[in-house]
């Protein structure tokens, strides 16, 4: 029976070091012969803490402050952004995660200062090796290709640097990419605890371009999938909405999920509009497939010229050309990194007449 830690908390408050000292302590053989603990939060991009983008500040302060009452292990902070990694320093100033490791002393490092490993067709940074246990500190966000982004996801960011490109060019589905995200947390589920900072999370057009919403979720456990699977459900949608689910839904029953308390949530998040679900019956649906999309869009006077969108494409679909950034919608296949990586609100995404007719 895997458990899954639950409470209500809308503030980032010391209500959440009680909850994080319960689980920690609950865990403790987790920390036996530890000698250095990864602390794996979600830095996906510029943001401040208020946008609900990035693991807040406050939540990563409180679950260090739990640590050193239960292990004398060094702690050291990691991940790789969307795109922009090359300013890692403005992410973790903007961020406020800087400011908190300053404080309490967490040395901070980019994954991609490790040599990479290659193990069962994955690249990860080899500072995984290196650490003995992992505290993932996953955001409950929506996200327009998996629908939601919650700790399985957060072990994305474990990839260095553009390889996550490859891989969304190796799976360009949301279904597929959830999959080989689930495969890839496979690798690191024995030396992970897993927490999510839903107490104010990401709803719409997430995990970037979306607005912050109280949802007051507080999550916590030994198996990532299983915490997503509860959330995902406590959020009113079914299992499979959340595409990491799928592979772990065929080794894990939502029977076999214990909540820890089963509390009741009352809350409800917007899904991205490319995340929504086509209803028609198969037979007419093959006919208008190719005319119900969804595709990204520059907004000249938005845009900056940063060009995170064009080193996040794949499908080379974006070009720069004397001083202009277009997308070739043709040649996109909607992933929509270069809208994920945005950090002008310069890009937005755009619905053709049959997906607003047919899609809800």
């Amino acid at each position: 029976m895997a458990e899954v830690f639950l409470e209500k908390i809308y503030e980032y408050s010391s209500d959440i070091e009680s909850f994080t000292d319960n689980f920690f302590s609950r865990n403790s053989e987790k920390f036996n012969g530890c000698e250095k603990i990864l602390l794996k939060p979600n830095l996906l991009q510029s943001a401040p803490p208020e946008k609900a983008v990035t693991t807040h500040p406050e939540f990563l302060r409180f679950v260090i402050k739990s640590l050193r009452k239960c292990t004398d292990a060094k702690l050291l902070l990691a991940d790789s952004p969307g795109a922009n990694f090359e300013n890692f320093g403005k992410i973790l100033e903007t961020s406020g995660i800087g400011q908190v490791c300053e404080e309490e002393n967490i040395c901070i490092y980019r994954v991609e200062s490790f040599p990479p490993v290659k193990k069962n067709d994955f690249v990860y940074s080899g500072i995984v090796d290196e650490m003995d246990l992992i505290i993932n500190l996953a955001k409950l966000k929506t996200h327009s290709l998996t629908g939601l982004t919650m700790c399985v996801k957060n072990f994305f960011g474990l990839i260095p640097g553009t390889s996550k490109v490859g891989y969304h060019r190796q799976y360009p589905n949301g279904i597929d990419l959830g999959s080989a995200v689930f495969g890839l947390y496979k690798l690191f589920a024995g030396k992970s605890l897993n927490l999510l900072d839903g107490i104010i999370a990401q709803e719409g057009e997430g995990p970037s371009r979306g607005q912050p919403v109280a949802a007051g979720i507080l999550a916590a456990g030994i198996d990532a999938a299983a915490v997503d699977i509860a959330v995902t459900k406590i959020l009113g949608f079914a299992p499979e909405f959340c595409t990491t689910n799928i592979q772990a839904l065929e080794e894990l029953s939502e029977n076999n999920i214990k909540l820890i308390p089963e509390l009741k949530f009352n809350i409800t998040m917007e899904k991205p509009v490319a995340a929504r679900r086509v209803y028609l019956p198969d037979f007419i649906k093959k006919y208008i497939a190719e005319k119900i999309y969804v595709k990204p869009e520059i907004i000249q006077k938005k845009c900056i010229k940063c060009l995170l969108c064009l080193k996040s494409c794949y499908a080379d679909a974006i070009t720069y050309d004397s001083g202009v950034v277009e997308i070739n919608k043709d040649a996109c296949k909607e992933c929509f990194c270069c809208h994920e990586v945005c950090e002008s609100d310069a890009i937005k995404l755009k619905r053709s007449i049959m997906h607003r007719i047919f899609v809800r």
